[in-house]
């Protein structure tokens, strides 16, 4: 018999069955399955609706007092009477009938308001089967009113939040008819019924308004319009002969507005400044605008909004905001009196008049000195302005230039004092800054609590108006005590960081390096930049330990729980340090603060040793001290033999420790400084080396008779490495998960997702984001499992497929063996492959959504898939119709490539049973290259469908800065991030997110726009702002590339606020970056594009393309190692090396081929990279050949997705494309990961 015609099964379940790992089925699966795609849509008014709820939950939780008393019961109506005469009301029969009722009826007088109840239910009668029925039908009630005097009768229909206009008999000298408007407003479950006449006065003013009418010989009192009220105007106010209305301050100081408000030309009348003049001669009168607005509103019981009524809102002229962190005066012209405005305050000028008054600032003290300056307030001022102010010293003039915003809200106009940057030193060192316009350097004296305001001269101030140009002049320089100047530096890139360094006048001595962070104000008006020292030291212990540089003994004591600032003094490129605790003469070895480790420093004496943390970042290395405590140790060594002695040593090192039979001892480096390698002999096993990084097992005979097991393993925060006899023992200390049963495995498989996101007010479609299956895919078996075939073999195998199901359909019998134009001969009746090798084949597709999600005893597996995610511009005449969409690789490596989703998650989590401290074997995220297209009017739609419709109170603006300013006062340790708690630490054996590649195009057209196709503005205003600050103008972009390296992590441990911080600094930093140097054209601290700090790899070598990445799922992982776990608990390891390569927990499933960008361009558009380079030493980087690498088996986790920079400002936009738009990311193979144990194994697929 030909071996052809052997069933493909037979021959690869032959093939795996050595290497397969059988795993009993999950005791539960719960499988949730869509065949379908969901479609959901979601509104604008959906989002106020879950907001507003969000807002009275929390109100709720937080016992906000909403104006009520505890314990009162609200009526279910309450009717009002503001029309200015009488009414006769005829309530509905459901309602209870209040007190005064005559032959049905109640009167109503004026400005009374009347609570009414509904009628209780007689018991025994009948209810309704339908809840929600009796609830809809019973919301609708009925009421009669009459104007008395008038006759005039009217039926009214309570059901919801409307007004509706009614005519009552009754007309004006102008042969207008009368009307009452019936307002019904619903708040906090109480429908409130006030019927009152179609014009209304708003007062937004700070003090109660009277608000008078002419009537046949004078001017008469309708009423007072309190603060924050409104105010509706009686019948006969609104229809007399003159239908002219005046204003005036309650009190005696003022007389009525000198200018009267016709409210019939309200829609064409515009915003008015009113004047009230004083009755002192000399003194300015109160000013306030009045803006008329005019309202749609129902006509009787029509649904056509056909009707008008009108509402005058009175707003303060002018409003001065004090952004600055100090207290200012001002005076007004015309005014005698000086006032103060705290910090972040803000107040209505009620003497200012737009365009003729002035107004003149003091800051009473600013570095000792008074501060004045004075200018007129016009309405038509540039948006951002600067106003100069003068102090003398002596007989010297004195300049400051601060900023001036304007803006015009309501009628109001606001006017903001400003200070372009806020420099805050916190380095205990003197500094000096200057401006590349300035001769005259500004001194900052180590004091924490002094803040500097900082700003360039004249046409620096706001930088330059030219497209994406700054001018050069817009620098800083920074020097160090009596160091020399530092290079020129940019203080606009917000929300970045890194360092200025000033070199030392002598040659012996180092400079010294200051870290730069950089914020934006909750204003958008100031940069607050952070200067802290380069090199920190937090002593978290409760004794006082000193730190001297390792050639020197200039010690330096750092106090229990404080951070403390370092400037190494001698010139090197590592900086060693030795430390010693106060008042005790053992010192430990040398190590260093400016390399990320974890290191155990020995101490022959009572405290055993301190344990040096270092961390590094773009801004700062941070070096935590404490003493020992359980875990610290770099490992624990136990000897479980019987018999045999284990001796070990750092490598390179000649001091040799011997362990004793039944014996355990705690070790760490004798050298801080030299490999970390341990070297260990037991018996006939010599020499034998561990890097002590990682989980591992192996056997081994001591002698002839007496074999040994050796483990390293994880207790708690403790490395053990383990030599025992009993299998038992070694089998419990590794607690292999992998073998277990799963308890409960669920499964989530949703075919598609389409979310519509809709603006009701507009009645326009905004967006459509999709998530959609795959087309056919054809997999192949691979042990227990299928995987996807090539996208070339899938389109062969699916024509042949086609052609062969045709055949079918018109009756003719096909020949089920088809030989392919690549070869391959497939056998469509067993759905097999025949040649070139043999395997099953079938016939699917991807899901739009895939999760599975497993759980046992001491393991957690997670596998997620996003198959495909496209975000659609719904605006007619959008400039992009696609805004997100994956970017299918080049043509060249697509037909060779499997099919990958956008998205993938894989995960494997190993618990302790005896610890708190999880281990997480595998984390892998991997997301593809994507194409982000937007254009203005998309990025406004947007903007307007998830922003509130109300502008951002005053009073909140007030608290926003006050947070600010309480930003420049947190101490050293609170601006490096730093804490004294301990939080639980979680151990990552490998952790790798991806790197995101983003094809980034902007327009600043849309085809929603102005006709006369001028770009459109941008919505947002904090960004506005910063753009005009900074003098750049946003113009077009087309296909910039954005690559942000990937993000690793490998056997170390961390705890979760630690990582959350590391991972956004990597991704937002480098995201914001890129963005400045590509979009903007702006200057950023350090090289967006070169060395990461801490690392030997440049960007380019933390980067690879995305569909070049690889993945394993969580189950085939845990296989890889349950099958090393079972050869050596089986006894059929083939050798030492064999054993190692399967057991140590780096068993590479996957071989990636690694192309690295030789530089980031700077162009619009890039061309594929053509210059592949590994990223290891130990393998060859010359040649053009692609590059193969073996990635680590065991791995890492992170227990939360990570949830992104605090957005605010510029800053958070930025972070937004960097991080929130891409979320989660990947690393595939980024270059050769050698084995721990043995790097010269191949690895077997």
């Amino acid at each position: 018999m030909n071996d052809d015609s052997l069933p493909a099964a037979a021959i690869e379940d032959s093939m795996d069955e050595q290497e397969q790992v059988i795993l009993l089925p999950s005791k539960m699966v719960i499988n949730v399955t869509s065949n379908d795609a969901m479609q959901l849509s979601l509104t604008k008014g959906c989002l106020e609706v879950i907001t507003n709820l969000g807002k009275a939950f929390n109100d709720a939780y937080n016992l906000v007092d909403m104006g009520e008393k505890l314990d009162e019961i609200l009526s279910p109506f309450l009717f009002q009477n503001q029309t200015g005469y009488e009414i006769l009301l005829k309530l509905d029969p459901s309602f209870e009938p209040p007190k005064a009722v005559n032959q049905g009826r109640t009167k109503l007088a004026v400005e009374e308001s009347l609570p009414v109840f509904n009628k209780k239910e007689i018991s025994g009668s009948k209810t309704k089967a339908s809840q929600i029925k009796a609830t809809q039908e019973g919301d609708e009630r009925k009421i009669i009113f009459q104007v008395e005097q008038f006759g005039a009768t009217r039926e009214v229909t309570i059901k919801r939040a409307e007004k509706r206009l009614f005519q009552i008999n009754q007309k004006s000298h102008q042969g207008d008819t009368w009307s009452v408007v019936c307002n019904t407003d619903c708040t906090i479950g109480q429908k409130l019924v006030s019927l009152q006449s179609i014009v209304r006065v708003k007062n937004e003013l700070t003090f109660p308004v009277e608000v008078q009418y002419r009537g046949d010989t004078k001017l008469e009192t309708c009423g007072i319009a309190e603060p924050d009220k409104c105010f509706s105007l009686p019948l006969n106010a609104v229809y007399a002969i003159s239908t002219e209305i005046f204003f005036k301050p309650v009190g005696s100081n003022y007389t009525s507005s000198e200018t009267a408000v016709n409210w019939r030309s309200a829609e064409s009348m515009g915003i008015q400044q009113v004047c009230c003049p004083s009755v002192q001669q000399g003194h300015s009168g109160c000013y306030f605008t009045m803006f008329p607005e005019v309202e749609d509103i129902y006509f009787e019981a029509g649904e056509e909004k056909s009707a008008k009524c009108y509402v005058l809102t009175l707003e303060p002229s002018v409003i001065l905001h004090n952004l600055l962190p100090l207290t200012i005066d001002y005076i007004l012209e015309g005014t005698s009196e000086q006032q103060s405005l705290e910090q972040g305050e803000n107040r209505a000028l009620r003497h200012a008049s737009v365009n003729e008054t002035t107004l003149e600032i003091i800051i009473p003290s600013y570095q000792g000195k008074e501060w004045v300056g004075k200018r007129k307030l016009q309405k038509n001022m540039p948006d951002l302005t600067i106003w100069e102010f003068v102090a003398y010293n002596g007989s010297q003039k004195l300049t400051m230039e601060l900023g001036l915003h304007s803006k015009l809200v309501k009628g109001s106009l606001d006017v903001s004092l400003f200070c372009p940057y806020w420099l805050l030193n916190k380095t205990e060192r003197k500094l000096y800054y200057r401006g590349s316009d300035q001769e005259t350097p500004i001194e900052h004296p180590p004091e924490e609590s002094t803040l500097i305001l900082f700003s360039f001269k004249g046409k620096s101030f706001f930088g330059g108006k030219k497209k994406l140009d700054v001018p050069k002049a817009k620098k800083a320089q920074l020097r160090i005590a009596d160091l020399e100047w530092s290079d020129k530096f940019s203080l606009d890139t917000v929300g970045s960081s890194g360092t200025v360094q000033c070199k030392s006048k002598a040659k012996d001595t180092t400079g010294a390096e200051v870290g730069v962070t950089i914020q934006l104000s909750s204003s958008g008006l100031t940069k607050i930049a952070t200067f802290t020292p380069f090199y920190m030291f937090l002593n978290t212990a409760l004794d006082t330990i000193m730190v001297s540089e390792s050639d020197r003994d200039n010690w330096v004591e750092i106090p229990p729980e404080k951070c403390y600032p370092y400037w190494p003094q001698l010139a090197s490129k590592d900086v060693t340090i030795k430390a010693k605790v106060k008042d005790s003469a053992e010192v430990t070895v040398p190590f260093l603060i400016n390399k990320a480790h974890t290191t155990l420093l020995k101490l022959k004496n009572e405290y055993g040793g301190i344990s040096a943390d270092c961390q590094v970042s773009e801004a700062s290395m941070i070096t935590t001290l404490r003493t020992y405590r359980a875990g610290l140790a770099s490992i624990q060594v136990v000897n479980h033999t019987h018999k045999s002695t284990v001796s070990f040593n750092q490598s390179g090192e000649k001091t040799v420790m011997k362990l004793e039979p039944e014996r355990a001892v705690l070790y760490t480096w004798d050298n801080a400084l030299g490999k970390r390698e341990l070297v260990w002999t037991c018996g006939k096993k010599k020499d034998m080396k561990n890097d002590l990084l990682q989980d591992g097992m192996d056997e081994f005979f001591a002698d002839e008779d007496t074999k040994v097991y050796w483990v390293s393993f994880l207790d708690g925060l403790q490395r053990v490495l383990l030599f025992t006899e009993d299998l038992a023992v070694a089998a419990n200390a590794q607690e292999a998960g992998e073998l277990e049963q799963v308890e409960q495995e669920i499964n989530l498989q949703i075919q598609g997702l389409g979310l519509s996101l809709l603006n009701n007010y507009t009645q326009s479609e905004v967006a459509f984001l999709g998530i959609t299956s795959s087309g056919i895919i054809w997999e192949e078996r691979k042990k227990r499992r299928y995987k996807a075939l090539n996208l070339k073999e899938c389109a062969l195998l699916e024509a042949a497929w086609q052609n062969y199901q045709n055949q079918i359909a018109v009756g003719r019998t096909p020949n089920h063996r088809i030989l392919l134009e690549n070869k391959m001969e497939v056998d469509f009746a067993d759905m097999t492959v025949v040649r070139p090798r043999t395997f099953h084949i079938r016939r699917s597709f991807e899901n739009g959504v895939w999760v599975q999600y497993k759980t046992s005893p001491h393991q957690v597996q997670l596998h997620a898939k996003i198959n495909r995610l496209q975000l659609d511009n719904q605006l007619s005449q959008a400039v992009f119709s696609t805004v997100l969409s994956p970017l299918p690789p080049p043509k060249s490596v697509a037909a060779d490539s499997v099919p990958k989703p956008f998205t993938e998650v894989s995960m494997m989590m190993r618990k302790h049973e005896h610890s708190t401290v999880s281990q997480i074997k595998y984390f892998k995220v991997l997301i593809q290259e994507m194409n982000l297209k937007v254009d203005q009017g998309f990025l406004n739609a947007i903007l307007d469908l998830f922003a509130a419709n109300e502008l951002v109170p005053r009073e909140m603006e007030t608290i926003q800065f006050k947070e600010d300013v309480k930003t420049t006062e947190k101490t050293l340790m609170d601006v490096a991030g730093l804490s004294l708690a301990e939080e639980q630490k979680n151990f990552y054996d490998y952790l790798h997110f991806s790197p995101i590649k983003i094809h980034l195009s902007f327009s600043l057209q849309t085809g929603t726009g102005s006709s006369d196709g001028k770009p459109t503005e941008i919505q947002a205003g904090v960004i506005s702002v910063f753009l005009q600050s900074v003098g750049v103008v946003l113009t077009d972009v087309q296909d910039v590339v954005f690559k942000l390296g990937y993000f690793e992590r490998s056997h170390s441990f961390y705890n979760q606020s630690q990582l959350m911080v590391e991972m956004t600094r990597h991704y937002a930093g480098q995201a914001i970056k890129q963005m400045y140097v590509l979009v903007l054209g702006l200057d950023v601290l350090g090289n967006p594009f070169g060395l990461l700090r801490g690392l030997s790899e440049g960007i380019e070598d933390l980067f690879y393309e995305p569909y070049q990445g690889a993945i394993q799922g969580p189950e085939e992982f845990a296989e890889g190692l349950a099958l090393g776990v079972r050869s050596l608990f089986g006894h059929a390891v083939g050798g030492a090396a064999g054993a190692v390569s399967r057991i140590t927990g780096t068993l590479g499933k996957g071989l990636a081929t690694l192309t690295l960008d030789d530089e980031y361009q700077k162009k619009r558009r890039e061309q594929l990279n053509k210059r592949p380079a590994n990223a290891r030493e130990g393998f060859a980087r010359g040649g053009k050949g692609l590059v193969m690498g073996v990635f680590d088996g065991v791995t890492g986790i992170v227990r939360k997705p990570m949830e992104g920079a605090k957005q605010e400002g510029v800053s958070g936009f930025f972070k937004g494309m960097g991080k929130g738009l891409v979320g989660v990311v990947t690393r595939p193979t980024s270059g050769v990961i050698d084995f721990a144990s043995s790097s010269f194994e191949g690895i077997r697929r």
